[in-house]
């Protein structure tokens, strides 16, 4: 009789384990499969080495980074096992001893002691959170069973550390890593470890930047856990309850931040973009446009590339002085190149055979037909060598350089590059002085072809597996001739290292008009840069030059730049170069375009301004109108000025002249020079009240 209460019990322990069974086979049929289709990432942009630059959260605002337990500290690996699952390599995903252990100890206590969750266990919660009873129990195991199954032991270890929750928004390891301590998980001191393995258990009243106290208690359990079970020494125990805890939370990485979203953009999906910038360089970049950003008037900004001439990667990406007051990427915006395109007109006329540096070109103030340019400071040199024009950057003979190549012929070189110029109309002359738009990244490119003898490549951002064909720019000559023409950057007491033969820099400045844009490109055997300062709304500036504004940034990108190039000297120069003087030149390139002084002396004058027919607002005040500046070119002085037929003064040898109009109406401007040789123009004055 005694024996039917075991047998009974016995009996009701089979039924019970039947049904157990029944529900874990009926579990395993109707549940959905444990293993996640895809995991949402942070997307990180980083940079050629790997460092991230920009880390940006989830769509449901986490920030969380997957795992690789290569990548992960393997000392810390073994202390979260001995403290959260001892027999995890060797379990099917349900640890039976510690269920067994954990029904012992309540029945023993009538209260729960310790849990039995293996790391697989907590996975499937992490992966599709239930409420915690037993029937959500019950289904933790039947998945943790079918998730062994599906994958292996690394691969749950390593998805288990990219999804615990650590406080807050940051899920996973390495996240937590980077967040609390600035670091990647490879490595981790006993402090931390102990850290990061007690929150998970409880994230947000353990946070350590928000609860320091508990979050210390809870490390110092963790401590004692990992010394009892001889993972840690005592005296490394006790030196790691003695460190700080984190009082706050690193910001999430921030660099070159317009260029990695406009690639998060572009990579939609990727969470890992992988680009060609250099985190060292990036961040001394940064740092002086945040100091010049200081400087700047109020308004402006600027923005900086750095380029790879070898590989046309680009190194630094800068666009903005201050994301905070410009989130636009100004590196691409279109915006007046000033005299930047000056080289290449130069070079077309290189390649064309027309002109060599030395031939001379008359710098003296012309019209072409509607067309009045004007050097930059309004000084005029008279015959000079296509060198020094394009040192000194001067007006009139680019123009007049263009309009022998032909505009065209320019446009149509930079479309078969892929250099698209922007304009409303059909830009004509004004091309060589920015009458048309252009990017910081299209004019970088430019001249980083011009560092490598004319060959052009488009600028990279990310790396590419495909190789890309180079295209022609220049003739190796013409690239030559443009390098040789062009002004070097000096070096300045507090920056020696930009001068040197194998590290000379060539620059261009370039200002727009209305002083809207600044501009200065340069290029070394190593590197090209190009810096631009404006306003972002393309308003306008005030004395804003490429040379006192543009030009500084550029001499300290430069001089925080390594030199990695190990050839001496400048480069040799190519087959069919003229090294000779002026008068050693063949006929036809001693004088631009074949004018000659005595052949331009012989043209009759011609004043080109005014225009005539024009009509002109000459008010200062109501009673005293302003000077009447009158121009010309060609002729033999001396040269007489009449007015209405009348003499404005004695004989001058100046082509430039000044009338102070005695009142509006139509007045007659005639000049004539020794030869007897005249030009005539009519124009209308106006003067206007002036309200005081």
């Amino acid at each position: 009789m005694a024996s039917k209460p075991v047998w009974r019990v016995l009996h009701v322990t089979c039924i019970g384990l039947t049904l157990l069974l029944g529900a874990c086979w009926f579990l395993d049929r109707i549940l959905p499969s444990p293993v996640p289709e895809e995991v949402a990432w942070s997307t990180r942009v980083v940079d050629r080495q790997g460092e991230i630059l920009r880390l940006f959260t989830t769509d449901d605002g986490f920030w969380r980074l997957p795992a690789r337990l290569e990548k992960t500290d393997p000392e810390f690996i073994d202390q979260l096992l001995a403290y959260e699952d001892k027999r995890f390599w060797t379990h099917p995903g349900v640890d039976l001893l510690a269920v067994a252990r954990a029904t012992l100890q309540t029945l023993a206590s009538g209260r729960v002691v310790s849990g039995a969750s293996t790391l697989t266990m907590q996975t499937v919660r992490l992966l599709e959170p239930r409420p915690r009873k037993i029937a959500g129990k019950l289904v933790e195991m039947v998945q943790a069973l079918r998730l062994e199954r599906s994958l292996s032991k690394q691969a749950i270890l390593e998805l288990y550390l990219s999804l615990a929750p650590y406080g807050g928004n940051i899920q996973g390891i390495e996240a937590a890593s980077h967040f609390y301590f600035h670091a990647a998980a490879t490595h981790f001191t006993p402090s931390q470890a102990a850290l990061l393995i007690s929150l998970p258990q409880s994230p947000e009243s353990r946070r350590p930047d928000l609860h320091p106290l508990r979050a210390k208690r809870a490390r110092q359990g963790v401590l004692h856990r990992l010394r009892d079970s001889g993972l840690l020494s005592k005296e490394d125990a006790q030196q790691a309850a003695l460190q700080p805890i984190p009082a706050k939370r690193y910001p999430a990485p921030f660099s070159a931040p317009q260029l990695s979203q406009s690639l998060r953009r572009e990579y939609a999906g990727n969470h890992r973009i992988t680009t060609t910038l250099n985190y060292k360089l990036q961040k001394k970049a940064e740092a002086t446009a945040a100091q010049v950003q200081q400087e700047l008037p109020s308004g402006k900004t600027l923005a900086l590339l750095v380029v790879d001439n070898q590989t046309r990667q680009v190194l630094v990406h800068v666009g903005s002085g201050d994301f905070q007051t410009s989130q636009l990427d100004l590196t691409r915006a279109i915006r007046s190149p000033g005299s930047t395109l000056k080289p290449f007109i130069y070079g077309l006329a290189f390649e064309q055979g027309s002109l060599h540096p030395e031939t001379r070109i008359l710098d003296r103030p012309r019209r072409f037909d509607a067309y009045g340019p004007a050097n930059f400071d309004g000084n005029y040199h008279g015959w000079i060598s296509a060198r020094q024009a394009l040192q000194q950057s001067l007006n009139i003979p680019a123009v007049q350089v263009l309009e022998h190549v032909g505009p065209q012929r320019l446009l149509s070189r930079f479309s078969q590059l892929g250099v698209a110029l922007h304009y409303q109309k059909y830009p004509g002359l004004s091309l060589a002085l920015g009458g048309v738009g252009c990017s910081l990244q299209d004019l970088v490119a430019l001249y980083s072809g011009l560092a490598n003898n004319g060959d052009y490549l488009a600028l990279q951002t990310i790396h590419k597996r495909e190789p890309t064909k180079n295209e022609k720019l220049l003739s190796p000559l013409a690239a030559w001739y443009v390098d040789a023409s062009l002004p070097t950057l000096p070096a300045s007491a507090n920056q020696p290292g930009i001068g040197g033969r194998s590290n000379t820099v060539r620059f261009k400045t370039g200002t727009s008009y209305g002083f809207r844009d600044a501009w200065a490109v340069g290029y070394n055997r190593d590197y090209t840069v190009g810096i631009w300062v404006g306003r972002p709304d393309g308003g306008y500036g005030k004395e804003t030059t490429g040379a006192n504004t543009a030009v500084p940034v550029l001499r300290r990108v430069f001089a925080s730049l390594p030199q990695t190039s190990s050839l001496d000297g400048d480069a040799a120069p190519p087959p069919g170069t003229l090294l000779v003087n002026y008068d050693q030149l063949p006929p036809h390139l001693q004088w631009f375009a074949g004018e000659q002084p005595d052949t331009f002396a012989a043209r009759k004058p011609k004043i080109y301004f005014p225009v005539d027919g024009s009509t002109l607002d000459l008010t200062e005040t109501a009673k005293n109108p302003a000077d009447l500046a009158l121009k010309s070119y060609g002729g033999t002085p001396p040269f007489y000025w009449l007015i209405n037929g009348r003499p404005l003064g004695p004989a001058t040898s100046d082509s430039v002249a000044a009338y102070t109009p005695q009142g509006p109406g139509k007045t007659q401007i005639t000049l004539i020079d020794s030869k007897g040789k005249r030009d005539s123009v009519a124009v209308w004055l106006e003067t206007r009240p002036v309200d005081n």
